[in-house]
């Protein structure tokens, strides 16, 4: 036996002999049970504890969107709440987040006036968008 096939062998189990049969399950009845295929489809469980860290943001200008941004990048969700800004800061500071959020595959949805929440791509949003379901309810946001 050669190394390579020792080494797969200790890998994927040895190879059945030739006179490999098949187990057949009295009580089922002449159902066929291939080990060697139960051993390929193995269902491996891994646990494993996600934390989903939320951020809430109310900068006051745009030097504050830097720190935004780096929570972006550690694949933290963000709620941005951008009210105390002026208007030509709050279109800065979501054309750089926009950006931050595109490189990282992160997904922007406005939940309210001047307020976004900024999600990392494996974080899911589900429900109504609420300034669709507002606005279709009569609620108008302008300024």
């Amino acid at each position: 036996m050669s190394v390579l096939d020792s080494i797969k062998n200790f890998l994927i189990g040895e190879e059945e002999g030739e006179d490999y049969e098949p187990l057949v399950d009295e009580e089922i009845g002449a159902e066929t049970v291939d080990i060697a295929q139960e051993r390929r489809n193995r269902e491996v469980k891994i646990n494993t504890t996600a934390t989903v860290q939320i951020v809430l943001s109310r900068p006051t200008d745009f030097s504050e969107v830097k720190s935004i941004g780096d929570d972006l990048n550690n694949q933290k969700t963000v709620l941005l709440n951008l009210e105390q800004v002026k208007a030509e800061d709050a279109k800065r500071i979501m054309d750089f987040l926009s950006g931050v959020a595109y490189a990282n595959g992160a997904t922007i949805k406005m939940t309210a006036s001047k307020t976004f929440v900024i999600m990392p791509k494996n974080v899911g949003f589900s429900g109504v968008d609420l300034m669709s379901e507002l606005e279709n309810n009569g609620y108008s946001f302008d300024n």
